[in-house]
């Protein structure tokens, strides 16, 4: 049985996972898993958790957990108390509007330098992971098709120092879109509507004309902002919230 972050028994489905058997660094593996569980809603944001209590969830020491922990305070996750204890930071629409902000800046001017060189392999690719991602991966395997598809479109301008830059980024928006809509929730109606937005940011990057692109990928970001913020309205905060409608995606 598992025990989520107020104390309560989540059966043996829900809750942060032991991590003692898995093989890789312990902060990384530590640090994986309690994003996972903040991305997913298992630590829902608001609800403090103790350190003493994810240490023996996770089965590992408190080192560990302390460095993961700080880490996802340095990505804006959660935060630290100085006694043993952090929460998931709450959801709040002026940090999911700072979060576009960046995003808005960055993304754009990364696809539009793309756009020019993009070969016509590179667009087929776009082109046959959109058809992955709305397909037949539906579930939790959905995020990570999803994720490589943004980053694909800002290649090869982005840097090293560009991704860097957005993966915490990429992070904080997924844990509003995740709020949004779950993908097996109406999974037809959601993968056309959503396979179609996508659409157009291939058909956009096909032109190989840089405003274009541009354009295309800040109208998606920013219909995505905006379908996030009529949500959030809508659901109550301090707690873990199922589908709030909308088809916004990261």
């Amino acid at each position: 049985m598992t025990v989520t972050a107020g104390g309560e028994d989540a059966g043996p489905r829900g809750g942060v996972r032991s991590v003692a058997a898995r093989k890789a660094s312990a902060v990384d593996l530590v640090l994986h898993e309690i994003r996972r569980s903040i991305l997913r809603g298992e630590l829902p944001p608001g609800q403090p958790f103790t350190v003493p209590a994810l240490t023996e969830q996770l089965g590992v020491s408190h080192v560990p957990v302390r460095e993961a922990l700080r880490q996802l305070e340095a990505q804006g996750l959660i935060v630290l108390s100085p006694s043993r204890s952090a929460m998931v930071t709450p959801l709040d629409p002026d940090d999911l509007r700072a979060i576009y902000r960046l995003r808005l800046i960055v993304e754009p001017e990364l696809a539009a330098l793309s756009a020019p060189d993009r070969t016509d392999a590179e667009i087929a690719d776009l082109d046959a992971m959109v058809r992955a991602t709305f397909g037949d991966v539906l579930g939790e395997a959905f995020w990570e098709p999803h994720r490589a598809f943004h980053a694909a479109l800002i290649e090869p301008a982005a840097s090293a120092w560009d991704r860097r830059m957005l993966a915490p980024l990429w992070d904080a928006s997924e844990r509003y879109t995740r709020l949004v809509f779950d993908p097996l929730e109406a999974p037809e109606s959601f993968a056309a509507h959503r396979a179609h937005a996508h659409d157009e940011l291939v058909d956009a990057a096909r032109t190989r004309e840089p405003e274009r692109l541009r354009a295309a990928v800040a109208q998606h970001l920013e219909n995505n902002l905006a379908t996030m913020l009529a949500a959030m309205s809508r659901v109550p905060q301090g707690r873990s919230a199922g589908p709030a409608g909308g088809h916004a995606t990261a």
